[in-house]
């Protein structure tokens, strides 16, 4: 057995070499590995291998288009039913407007046929005006009988302003074109006579008075017409 002082001798210059190839060892494969780490990443860019990261991108990439494209469509879809609403909207209020103007013109259509019938009846009661004298007329008359006819012209005269009020609240006004020109859109001519104190073209008479509608023309006035002198 070496004595202790050898054997220190001897593991102290075997054990510094030792540790040195230790150091070595322990380096190499450290430099190794990075080497190998280097060489396959020039590898897999050779080879054109995507990064992690860009991987991680690209895989984020088709899902973020097909996320806009969904948008997209969304955003055109509800375009569509915008202009939808717009046009049924429009289609809407056209109906309302076309049935308003339908109705009224249903209804001015039936207040015509109602005030022609009812103008006739003014044309009756009118002749019955007509027929009394004017001497007649006033209710100051002395005699029975003659009291009681100017009595019934009054009750024929406010039957008459009574049917006209009526229909003028319908908006059916009575005119009488005496002393006006002659206006072959309001006047029916149904004679002409010269008289050289009338303006010619004038209208001398009416036989049957006039009635408008709304501004609209709902009987012509039946009337004779001053002759025009050579």
């Amino acid at each position: 057995m070496l004595p202790a002082a050898s054997r220190n001798a001897v593991f102290g210059v075997f054990t510094r070499p030792m540790l040195s190839a230790m150091r070595m060892q322990t380096s190499l494969p450290q430099r190794f590995y990075s080497d190998k780490a280097e060489e396959q990443k020039k590898t897999d860019n050779d080879n054109g291998a995507v990064p992690e990261k860009e991987s991680a991108q690209s895989e984020t990439a088709p899902e973020e288009d097909a996320t806009t494209k969904q948008l997209k469509e969304k955003d055109a879809r509800i375009k569509d039913l915008a202009d939808d609403l717009l046009y049924c909207k429009a289609e809407l209020q056209n109906f309302q407007r076309r049935t308003a103007e339908e109705k009224k013109t249903m209804g001015d259509h039936a207040i015509s046929r109602l005030a022609k019938d009812l103008t006739e009846s003014i044309d009756v009661l009118d002749l019955a005006l007509r027929s009394v004298p004017e001497s007649l007329r006033k209710s100051s008359q002395t005699d029975e009988p003659s009291r009681a006819l100017a009595e019934l012209y009054d009750g024929v005269s406010l039957t008459r302003k009574s049917i006209l009020d009526m229909l003028r609240t319908h908006g059916i006004e009575a005119f009488n074109p005496i002393g006006e020109k002659f206006d072959p859109l309001l006047h029916e001519a149904l004679y002409q006579a010269p008289v050289p104190s009338k303006q010619p073209g004038s209208v001398l008479d009416c036989n049957k008075i006039g009635y408008m509608i709304k501004g609209r023309l709902l009987r012509a006035a039946q009337v004779g017409v001053v002759q025009e002198t050579e």
